[in-house]
């Protein structure tokens, strides 16, 4: 008697993502828009075909080294441009595309003005004409429900950029009730959309605990009638507050909620996929 013994059968081994070609860009603009926000405006050949999803998209910005100030440019390749095999890819930093205008092939980039990190340090000191290198892509945006009677938005000064392009994609068919955290008066921008607008600015203050005037502020807000959407992106330990707070204590459907933890205090390089989806 021949006994068969089934086999299980083979799976693919799924091929690696393969990463849209890095660009290599001039800066054409530097423009300060408050004291602690920059706005750099990246354009040149290399633009072309650039794709910008929708709102609060984020591409990375490659940056110099921090030690040599050498920024590792990307080289062409049979694939298009590719960072040197020779050499440590160069460390990153995830920001919101502002505005993008494909007929000037110009990228706008908002820069928080922190006092350390990589990636503020570097836009603090970019002049015109500058050498810079981004991600070939725009990814991971998020398209406000066009149906729902109401948003809720709320962020600190690292989604502002993001909360501009946000109100800009709402309808004028919906009310907007919005947020931000900011370090003083002086940080303060006009926000416009098509929709109903109430902006209210919540000032943190030297030296106080980044998020804490956040997340108080959401515990006060009156929810409207009918169908409404939450997006909220700040320090992820404010992040996650919020997020518990309306989902444990007001019942709140996670699918109207989205949450994003863009940085997180005491940490150098945050992951850009924090979604609070452990609370």
């Amino acid at each position: 008697m021949t006994t068969t013994i089934p086999v299980a059968p083979q799976t693919a081994t799924p091929a690696p993502r393969k990463r849209p070609p890095p660009r290599l860009v001039n800066v054409r603009r530097v423009v300060r828009l408050t004291p602690r926000m920059t706005r750099l405006t990246l354009g040149g050949e290399q633009m072309a075909g650039f794709q910008s999803p929708g709102a609060a998209a984020h591409i990375r910005v490659f940056l110099p080294d921090v030690d040599s100030g050498e920024l590792v440019l990307p080289i062409p390749g049979p694939d298009g441009n590719a960072f040197p095999e020779d050499r440590p890819r160069p460390a990153s930093r995830a920001y919101t595309p502002r505005r993008w205008r494909p007929d000037d092939l110009e990228l706008d980039v908002d820069f928080a003005l922190h006092d350390h990190g990589p990636g503020a340090m570097w836009a603090a000191n970019a002049q015109e004409g500058d050498l810079a290198v981004i991600s070939g892509h725009a990814g991971g945006a998020y398209a406000p429900d066009p149906t729902a009677d109401w948003h809720i938005i709320a962020g600190d000064e690292s989604a502002l950029p993001a909360v501009g392009t946000l109100l800009e994609e709402l309808p004028a068919s919906a009310d907007a009730c919005v947020f931000v955290e900011v370090r003083d008066a002086g940080e303060e921008q006009e926000l416009t959309s098509p929709a109903g607008l109430r902006v209210r600015w919540l000032h943190r203050g030297e030296g106080e605990t980044p998020g804490r005037a956040l997340a108080a502020a959401m515990r006060e807000v009156e929810l409207p009638g009918g169908d409404g959407r939450i997006w909220a992106a700040c320090e992820a330990s404010a992040m996650r507050e919020i997020r518990r707070f309306f989902i444990e204590e007001r019942g709140v459907d996670r699918s109207t909620l989205r949450t994003q933890g863009y940085w997180k205090a005491g940490a150098a390089n945050h992951p850009d996929h924090d979604m609070g989806e452990d609370v």
